[in-house]
């Protein structure tokens, strides 16, 4: 009896673990596509610092190409879940929400918006205009990165049904 109680509260603790630690690790690989193989100054949170870059290398390849779409989505996703609640609905529905904003992302970055943020902008648009302009203007859309997106989302759904945590 005792060895079983044991046994259960470990099951438990890696259940508990595993869905959190899976997802930070994710960002961080995906946080490394970017500080070892893209250039700085394409990265938000890395421009501040981009003058000090050292010669990027290919230790990705071209899969360092989608990798960080994958794995943000995957992360994202499982953080989300894990905020919704531990039923399938929020399984589901924390996967379909963060694809949903993943590829709204993406579409921000079509040629469309591209010319749209271009435009000189009415003074009521200016704000919303610079605050998303370095990011459209600087990414191009790819639908690769949406079907990583779509995989990394239904990877989460997978990973976080099979893992479930109980409470």
């Amino acid at each position: 009896m005792f060895t079983s109680t044991k046994k259960g509260i470990r099951q438990q603790a890696i259940r508990k673990i595993a869905l959190p630690g899976s997802a930070v690790l994710a960002l961080l690989i995906g946080v490394a596509v970017y500080v070892i193989d893209r250039d700085w100054a394409s990265a938000l949170f890395l421009l501040p610092v981009a003058a000090f870059q050292p010669d990027t290398s290919a230790l990705f390849g071209p899969l360092g190409q989608v990798l960080p779409s994958f794995l943000h989505a995957y992360a994202f996703s499982l953080l989300l879940i894990l905020a919704l609640g531990h039923s399938r609905n929020a399984r589901r529905n924390g996967a379909l929400t963060w694809f949903a904003i993943a590829s709204c992302l993406e579409f921000l970055q079509a040629t469309y918006f591209h010319d749209l943020l271009s435009a000189p902008a009415t003074p009521a648009a200016a704000a919303v205009a610079t605050s998303v302009q370095s990011y459209v203007l600087n990414g191009q859309f790819d639908p690769g990165d949406v079907v990583a997106s779509g995989l990394g989302c239904a990877a989460a759904f997978a990973i976080s049904s099979v893992l479930e945590v109980t409470r």
